[in-house]
């Protein structure tokens, strides 16, 4: 049966002043929003778990754009704060955050004692040296657009410009973050997907800016302050990481978590069953063979990602708005949500969903029900057969229900009139053609016409989307790969992460998603549930609401067999 609640925040947030060991020290009127650290009962130490996982693009921290892939760099890296099964934030390096009542400041103090993996102490120096890195339009780092509200961030170049004033250690243990305009949900930022790394600078600072995206570093990860050491990455293979036993307590519980490169959803599958590997995100044909295995458990919750299929609106045939709006009046989204997803899907018209003051709070906005004869009038009036243009929608193969989805995508579209042509890629040529095919000088966009994405965490928090929609989150420096650009929903949503009045926010997210679902920036499509098959040899895993948070949790893990 699933499980059919909704995640509540407030269920998880620790509001008021300081939580007893540390966990959050925060000003009367302003809670920054961390989560109470879980207590951790003693529990075996040993053993080894092996999960399924897909060929890295990078597993350098200042680039990586997928959740599973930061997930592994936070547990070598260690953060300021994090990010695992809960819905918020938690610390990690810092021992403590306290944020100023017009939430414009947040100091972090760092744990004592910290240490890389190499034995070279982690101070306060490490975290600004990691901050310039990703502010340093040279390097090109997916995080610079998330940074940009501290304050001088958009000045900062490494050379004429290198201090800002917005971050600041006026001690070896402190950090303190200043911000242009409030910044509420300041945390749950740096926790978005996994944490924001604190890379070593005696390692990271011997690269020049620009080489740091192909260096050694990329794909051989360290040293870290993480609760696991990198061990390997063999190409095709597997990543192995070994616990890091000079990590601050609760250290891991298991010796080695062992990552299996299973691009093939077939083979991964078996090998869940064999007992080869011990976690795997289940697809939703592979349920059944999960439940009937009674080694194993299934869990089903409604996440906090969702599914969408994105239009480069820097094509100039995707920036006639009735061409977008076409694309959702054409696709029969109801009937893929209850055949294909078996009803584990909830239909989106914005992308804005999961919180539960916001219930009910979109339902003005434009359903898009499926209306072929629609699609194609829409078509007719922007002219799009005088175009003579095929789309191209790339894709990694190897899943089967994804190639699926691809097919019936493909066939219904070719129904009003748009003929998108499927070319299959590898995960680093996908990853490319995204994000990397947008030069970091922004002197050209990415390489693709079209996407089915899924993921983001935008059921955390409404503010997690600005990094899709927002002008200056454009590729490469952030995630909006559409190139959508709209002053006013810029200014919306430097107004909603300013404050933590409820009703504020409900107003400004209404309007942002009255203005998105009308530009029809994305095909909006589902709330997809998270699924995992667990092996019952797996103790203490709680799943997480997306599956880029895994292994975010992996040392609270312990093994019985």
């Amino acid at each position: 049966m699933r499980n059919e609640h909704r995640f509540s925040r407030r269920k998880f947030v620790v509001g008021g002043a300081a939580v007893a060991g540390g966990v959050l020290a925060a000003k009367a009127g302003f809670s920054p929003g961390l989560v109470a650290a879980q207590a951790t009962p003693e529990a075996p130490k040993g053993g080894i778990i092996r999960m399924a996982f897909n060929t890295p693009a990078t597993l350098n921290p200042l680039f990586s754009t997928a959740g599973v892939d930061q997930g592994v760099e936070r547990q070598i890296y260690g953060a300021l704060v994090m990010m695992t099964w809960q819905t918020g934030p938690s610390l990690d390096l810092a021992e403590s955050v306290d944020a100023s009542p017009d939430a414009l400041q947040f100091t972090f103090t760092l744990k004592d004692g910290l240490h890389f993996n190499d034995g070279v102490p982690l101070t306060s120096a490490d975290v600004l040296f990691t901050f310039h890195t990703a502010l340093n339009p040279a390097v090109g780092s997916f995080w610079r657009s998330r940074f940009l509200n501290l304050v001088d961030a958009e000045t900062f170049d490494g050379e004429t410009v290198t201090d800002i004033a917005g971050i600041q250690a006026p001690d070896e243990k402190t950090i303190v973050h200043t911000m242009i305009k409030p910044y509420a949900v300041w945390l749950i930022t740096l926790g978005d997907f996994a944490g924001f790394c604190i890379v070593p600078k005696h390692v990271f600072g011997e690269i020049a800016p620009a080489d740091l995206q192909d260096s050694a570093v990329s794909l051989s990860p360290g040293p870290g302050a993480g609760a696991f050491t990198f061990g390997e990455y063999v190409a095709d293979q597997y990543i192995s990481l070994f616990r890091n036993d000079g990590y601050d307590p609760p250290k891991a519980n298991i010796d080695q978590l062992l990552l299996n490169i299973l691009p093939q959803s077939v083979t991964a599958m078996s090998q869940l069953q064999s007992g080869e590997i011990d976690i795997l995100s289940v697809t939703i044909p592979d349920m059944e063979l999960v439940t009937a295995n009674p080694a194993l458990t299934l869990t089903a919750e409604p996440s906090v990602m969702s599914m969408f299929i994105v239009p480069n609106a820097s094509r100039p045939v995707f920036a006639d708005k009735r061409v977008r709006q076409a694309l959702l009046y054409g696709l029969d989204r109801q009937s893929i949500a209850e055949e294909v997803f078996r009803g584990y899907a909830e239909i989106l018209n914005a992308p804005f969903f999961g919180w539960e003051w916001a219930e009910g709070d979109f339902d003005h906005l434009n359903p898009y029900a499926y209306d072929p004869d629609k699609a194609r009038e829409l078509i007719a009036e922007a002219d799009w057969a005088s175009g003579n243009f095929a789309p191209q929608m790339h894709y990694i193969p190897g899943d089967p229900f994804n190639e699926s989805l691809h097919n019936i995508i493909q066939q219904q579209y070719a129904d009003i009139g748009i003929n998108i042509e499927l070319v299959q890629v590898d995960v680093v040529e996908y990853t490319n053609r995204i994000i990397s095919g947008a030069p970091a000088d922004g002197s050209a966009t990415g390489d693709f016409d079209i996407l089915l994405g899924s993921g983001g965490v935008m059921g955390s928090d409404p503010n997690v989307a600005a990094r899709y929609f927002d002008t200056g989150s454009k590729v490469p420096f952030g995630a909006n790969y559409s190139h959508f650009s709209n002053a006013r929903v810029d200014e919306l949503f430097l107004a909603g992460r300013a404050t933590t009045d409820v009703e504020e926010r409900k107003t400004v997210y209404k309007e942002i998603a009255q203005i998105v679902n009308e530009e029809a920036v994305w095909v909006y499509l589902f709330r997809l549930y998270a699924i995992y098959g667990i092996n019952n040899r797996v103790k203490n895993f709680v799943p997480p609401g997306h599956p880029g948070r895994l292994i975010s949790s992996a040392h609270e893990w312990h093994v019985e067999e």
